[in-house]
């Protein structure tokens, strides 16, 4: 019984250690790698408490093989938008200017009525109501009302273009070339360049010289 407490003990400081280290956030703002990785986890630290014959080790390596390698990915991440968006996938509209975008919903494989049902989650009684539904790239769904602050939609992100954004918002390549061009910028100096419903643009520069 003392063995099985001991290990209990071990693992669970090494599994609150883990999840600092990792930077966890609530369980529905996990992206699927960090979901996959929780569960991995989880199921080793298991292994030992369930089964004393098995060594520790056989735990604590593997979880630590996890974590260097979540850490080495979200670092990554971090550097590159388009790995990112890659591994974490692109927010999703489903709910465009009050217009649901019936495929959208398909390829999500959400229904209407799991759509009503996560509107009224949040307070909302009538999809008319709605501006923007938009499906993030954890899986939670973020709600604009009609009376709400115009959108401000992402045109780059980390110097890379969204080119998803642009087409979906009706903007092309060349209007953002030309916007650019006139603020004597090109998309390698750009951190973050949005633009709202009303037409208004934001751009927020790169710190340091440009790449």
């Amino acid at each position: 019984m003392s063995s099985i407490v001991i290990r209990t003990l071990i693992i669970y400081i090494l599994l609150s250690f883990s999840l600092r280290i990792m930077g966890k956030r609530q369980l529905g703002e996990l992206d699927v790698a960090e979901l996959v990785s929780t569960l991995l986890i989880s199921e080793i630290a298991a292994i030992p408490i369930d089964d004393p014959d098995i060594p520790i080790l056989n735990a604590i390596i593997p979880i630590f093989f996890i974590i260097s390698i979540e850490i080495i990915v979200s670092s990554l991440k971090n550097k590159s938008e388009k790995l990112k968006r890659v591994v974490e996938g692109t927010p999703v509209y489903i709910i465009y200017k009050g217009r649901v975008l019936q495929k959208n919903l398909i390829d999500n494989r959400i229904s209407i009525n799991e759509l009503l049902s996560s509107l009224r989650s949040q307070g909302v009684s009538d999809i008319g109501e709605v501006e923007y539904g938009i499906i993030e790239p954890s899986g939670t769904l973020s709600v604009i009302k009609t009376d709400s602050t115009p959108l401000s939609h992402p045109i780059i992100i980390d110097t890379s273009i969204c080119e998803d954004t642009l087409k979906s918002t009706g903007y092309s390549i060349e209007w953002l070339m030309k916007v650019l061009k006139e603020k004597n910028l090109c998309s390698s100096d750009v951190f973050l360049m949005t633009v709202n419903d009303d037409g208004e643009i934001n751009i927020i520069q790169k710190d340091g010289p440009s790449k």
